[in-house]
């Protein structure tokens, strides 16, 4: 599709059929960390695969297009991203890892707002967008991440995004490290918040202290199936095994995904290696893989105005990261299996890479040597 032709359906999008996204965490039985996400939307979109090597300066964006925060990244970063459209010619970082082994995802969080400052004080704005290659460029953990954002020393705001409607960056952010620690950052009802994640899950609104709460009312979720029982004096058994899962939701709205996401995450069987924990991961987020026309919602006007026609938000991408070893796996819409990318491989890069979404593809399972074609 033509790239103009998207950002066109992007300012005419209704949030409602925005990035349908389920973000996870799980740990293999050495305490390793490794997570995922698949994203859904309902066009194509403008992603690419970049790399930012370390010593990359970036200087972000302040209200009314002033120039806001700058820095020099510490360590390399890798990951899907796009640009933006705010003219400073640095990709907006969506789903990415450093390395140290701290990630980054961005779901789709509806409301979201700039929170409210003093005009004094000589904190710098941060433009949401360069959230994550600030946080990925510069630290190691999370714990670091959120001492950054609770110190006062950046000011978060959130631009106007094309690609998102032109509503400010309806988004919340989502961080993992190696120690499988993991916080969301949000910016609702003109306030920053950060919560502990505790279950290691992330889909999209309402904000995520309302999915934790709304988890006590699956506390009756169990892994073990009931196969028989009784209805007055006759005696019932279960053909074959699975209605463990009866009571997990199968809905795809954020608050169904949560709970599924939190079942498996919960239940999964943990690995006793890197690859095998990987392959678990991978059979995990394919229950939130979607195919065109699963489920359809009304056209709009980027599809010609017709009420008749529909639009059907379909998984264009799906992403995981091995924490300990370093590697990012990505597997495209039209791809069956991961492309991986090794990043302590692409140390001899020197200036920021950019490859298309649409260039990689299982045919080309090293993404690895893909950047470094691409980068000399």
């Amino acid at each position: 599709m033509n790239k103009n032709l998207i950002w066109v359906l992007a300012l005419v999008l209704p949030l409602n059929l925005g990035w349908t996204c389920t973000a996870l965490m799980i740990t293999d039985k050495k305490g390793n960390a490794y997570n995922g996400k698949t994203l859904e939307y309902a066009t194509p979109m403008p992603f690419e695969m970049a790399y930012i090597p370390a010593k990359t300066k970036v200087t972000s964006l302040a209200p009314e297009g002033r120039p806001g925060l700058s820095f020099e990244t510490q360590y390399a970063v890798l990951g899907v991203g796009a640009d933006a459209g705010l003219g400073t010619g640095t990709d907006t970082m969506l789903e990415a890892v450093n390395d140290q082994g701290l990630s980054i995802s961005t779901n789709q969080l509806n409301g979201s707002v700039s929170p409210t400052y003093d005009e004094g004080g000589k904190a710098e704005y941060l433009a949401v967008t360069d959230l994550g290659l600030y946080a990925l460029g510069k630290f190691k953990t999370v714990g670091e991440v959120r001492k950054a954002l609770e110190s006062g020393e950046i000011r978060a705001w959130l631009p106007k995004l094309a690609i998102m409607g032109n509503f400010p960056a309806p988004l919340h952010y989502i961080f993992f490290d190696k120690t499988g620690a993991g916080i969301v950052v949000e910016y609702l009802n003109g306030k920053q918040t950060i919560y502990d994640n505790p279950v290691g899950v992330v889909t999209n609104a309402p904000d995520f202290g309302w999915h934790l709460t709304n988890l006590n009312n699956y506390a009756f979720l169990s892994n073990q199936d009931k196969n028989n029982g009784s209805f007055g004096k006759l005696q019932v058994e279960a053909p074959d095994s699975g209605n463990a899962l009866a009571g997990v939701p199968s809905s795809q709205i954020s608050a169904g995904r949560f709970v599924k996401a939190a079942y498996y995450v919960q239940y999964a069987r943990r690995a006793d290696t890197p690859d095998e924990a990987v392959i678990t991961l991978s059979h995990i987020l394919n229950n939130f893989d979607r195919v065109y026309d699963i489920s359809v919602d009304q056209g709009f006007a980027g599809e010609g105005g017709d009420k008749k026609s529909t639009s059907s938000e379909v998984t264009l991408f799906t992403w995981m990261n091995d924490k300990m070893r370093n590697r990012y796996y990505l597997r495209t819409i039209g791809a069956m299996n991961f492309v991986i990318f090794e990043i302590d491989k692409l140390k001899s890069i020197q200036k920021v890479v950019k490859v298309p979404l649409a260039k990689i593809n299982d045919a080309s399972p090293d993404g690895t040597q893909v950047l470094l074609g691409v980068a000399k």
